[in-house]
């Protein structure tokens, strides 16, 4: 039965440290690591900003830290925190958009070989057949209109129906205030 009891406790341990907290070193900070809880307990290691830490337990403004070298040893709560310090984030980001220029150059040189596979099928097919080659595709809007070609509206059109549009509206909100004015004052004209 002690053997039992012995292997469960033995199991609770394992898993719970299986699961420990993970916790980071604030920003710009040497911090020392004491042997106890207490300000004068003997100083056995130092940790840096960025570094990973594992929490063991919590007691007060202490926290019972594992460093990654296997010691252990306690640090002020107020020095650790739950997310990683800006240089660490930055690494990552770093990291990360450097795998996106490879795949994004590597992407680029796959449209490039396509664009070369799909002239060389048009020739071969322009080649083989009498039929006129299909139009190219119209990217005809605002932002990417040719400036070579003329637009089929003119200016001078565009901005006469604006003017008429501007005066319709101008005689169509007078007209509106005169009325909400003869309604208001009994019919007599204030200006």
């Amino acid at each position: 039965m002690r053997l039992r009891a012995s292997l469960w406790v033995a199991l609770a341990l394992a898993s719970s440290l299986s699961h420990a907290e993970t916790t980071y070193v604030n920003d710009q900070l040497i911090v020392g690591v004491t042997a106890t809880t207490e300000a004068e307990s003997e100083r056995v290691a130092q940790v840096k900003s960025g570094d990973k830490l594992e929490v063991i337990e919590r007691d007060g403004d202490q926290t019972h830290i594992k460093l990654s070298n296997g010691k252990d040893g306690w640090v002020k709560s107020s020095y650790l925190t739950n997310e990683p310090p800006p240089q660490v984030r930055l690494n990552e980001r770093t990291a990360e958009v450097e795998k996106l220029k490879t795949e994004g150059d590597k992407l680029k040189q796959d449209v490039t070989r396509l664009e070369g596979e799909l002239a060389a099928a048009r020739a071969a097919h322009n080649a083989t057949s009498d039929a006129p080659p299909p139009p190219a595709p119209v990217h005809d809007t605002v932002f990417l209109r040719d400036p070579e070609r003329q637009s089929s509206t003119s200016w001078p059109v565009l901005l006469g129906v604006a003017a008429v549009m501007l005066l319709v509206g101008f005689i169509a909100g007078w007209r509106t205030l005169d009325r909400r004015i003869r309604q208001k004052y009994g019919g007599l004209k204030i200006y």
